[in-house]
């Protein structure tokens, strides 16, 4: 009897640690009336997977100007789900006639998030005649 209670409080304890390890919400903190002011775009969203657009939500894009002449863009990006999820991203560039310009860092990239954890990614275009972009998402 003494070895099944001692099995068993086993059992308990190894549960209740690997439970724990699968909390992995983020906890973030930040300055109550935020010094900064971004200039936010409006976006138009593309839905072709519902799961992933159920996972992953872009919650704001901002853009400026670097080096002068050069558009960077920043999107925060968050996790929906409670648990720690994988997302890849990329960055494509349009000129001002909507033609694609062939940038070769923008590679498709991947990024971690922790359960309901937002982050920023962000880009600069290494093309000055870059005056779009378009941020594609797949897991």
């Amino acid at each position: 009897m003494k070895s099944y209670r001692s099995t068993l409080a086993g059992v308990a304890l190894v549960a209740v640690v690997l439970l724990s390890g699968c909390a992995t919400n983020v906890n973030t903190y930040e300055r109550a009336e935020s010094q900064a002011s971004p200039n936010y775009i409006s976006d138009k969203r593309v839905i072709t997977d519902n799961t992933l657009a159920g996972t992953f939500r872009v919650v704001a894009i901002n853009e400026s100007k670097v080096s002068g002449n050069l558009l960077k863009i920043q999107a925060t990006v968050e996790n929906l789900k409670n648990n720690a999820r994988h997302l890849n991203y990329k960055f494509e560039w349009v000129d001002a006639d909507g033609m694609s310009i062939d940038s070769p860092n923008e590679t498709w990239k991947g990024l971690a998030l922790q359960g309901r954890e937002s982050t920023t990614i962000s880009t600069v275009s290494i093309n000055p005649r870059a005056v779009d972009f378009r941020l594609k998402f797949r897991e």
